[in-house]
Order: structure tokens, then sequence, then C-alpha cells
């Protein structure tokens, strides 16, 4: 069917190894996609693959890490030719924290990037206005705390948000430290052929990272 002006964007979340409790656990991010977007799952390889070819969305989030595994290398090989061609993909929601971190650099190896996997804390991070969508700046906070997987090899002008000279670890158990290397990176958004793939390695759903993910979407407006 022929899309109208009126027609939401879809997106397809891909969710192969999907919890029970996700959908609790990221309902205001949900909530704000239903609000803005026509939301598709898929929960089975083979559905994940159809629909990236048979009607290609707008964006697709990949919400846990199962598409790292040998079982789901057809999905991911999938994922990257919709990419190439134009897709936007955002590894997010679990992905960080169920990726073994020995599989992050050869998963996005496949995509030219060098990202591998760095430090796990919580750190306050702040926006690098450069790299993000000039209308998307207010739309996104300047800067949070968030805990998150970091990672290590991104180049600075793919970073959406970054550590400076001012960043500690922030613990309620231990005093602060610094962070040993600022240049580790929670949050990316790089070029992968004509398309575009994201990184949100935050671990605990902040507001802020939301907002990253929905402006990493488009749906920021």
């Amino acid at each position: 069917m022929a899309a109208t002006s009126s027609a939401k964007p879809q997106i397809l979340l891909i969710s192969l190894d999907l919890q029970p409790w996700f959908d609790d656990m990221y309902s205001s991010l949900i909530d704000q996609l239903h609000d803005k977007a026509t939301i598709q799952r898929a929960r089975k390889g083979h559905s994940a693959i159809r629909r990236l070819s048979d009607d290609p969305p707008k964006a697709v989030l990949v919400t846990d890490a199962a598409i790292t595994t040998k079982r789901y290398a057809n999905v991911w090989d999938a994922l990257l030719a919709y990419v190439r061609d134009g897709g936007i993909a955002v590894c997010m929601g679990l992905f960080s924290s169920f990726v073994p971190p020995l599989k992050i650099k050869p998963f996005f190896q496949k995509t030219g990037l060098p990202w591998e996997a760095g430090s796990y804390h919580r750190t306050t991070v702040v926006l690098d206005k450069d790299n993000v969508p000039v209308d998307a700046v207010d739309f996104l906070a300047e800067s949070y705390s968030q805990k998150a997987v970091f990672l290590k090899n991104v180049d600075n002008s793919v970073a959406w948000y970054r550590q400076n000279g001012d960043s500690v670890i922030e613990s309620s158990v231990f005093p602060p430290t610094h962070v040993e290397d600022i240049s580790e990176v929670p949050i990316a958004l790089a070029n992968v052929g004509e398309g575009k793939l994201g990184y949100i390695g935050d671990v605990n759903t902040e507001e802020p990272s939301n907002a990253a993910i929905l402006a990493m979407c488009g749906l920021h407006g």
C-alpha cells in the first residue's frame, strides 16, 4: 500500500531474545515510539529478514544481543544489507548488557567499524553538538549521568555523547575516581555504506538515552 503524507513511519524492533520484562523496563521509550511511529516487532530470524527486504522500515532497533550469535548470522547479514542501502539501525536496549565483550569487536568489524568493548561504569557524559543533527540539538540533553558499556576506537566525528577531563566514575559505594580513558564513547552513530549504524551503551534506560534513540531514528520532530 502506498504511503501517504499522514502515515506514521515504520520502526522495526528486532527482538530475537525478548525478555518478559523488556516492555516494562522500556515502557517510556515504547510509548514515545508509538506516539511517533508504527512499531513492528520481529522475534524470529526469518520474520526479521522478510520485513527488512519486503517493506524496509524507516529505522531498526536491535533490542538484544542475539544477533551477535552464529544462529542469527543471516539476520545480521540482512540488516547490514539494509543499512548499506540507506537504512538506519541502532543497537540498544539489552544489547550492551548481554553481549559478551569479546564479541563486540568482530560484530562491528563486519561493518568496517573498529569499535570494541571498553569500560563499564557510571559517569556524566556531554553532548557533542557538532555530531548530531542541527534540529536535534535542543531535543537532546546537554549532559547527564549514565551507566553504560563504553566503546573504544570510536572516531571523534561520530560520538554523540562523550566523556571529558572532568568525568569521574560515579559510585554510591566508592569515592569518585577520574576516568582512565576519556576517549571511550557510550553513544555513537556512524555511516555504514549509504546508511547509519548506532550504538547505545546505556544499561539503565535513562530518558536522555531514549531521546538519543528517537533522534537517531529521525523521530525528534
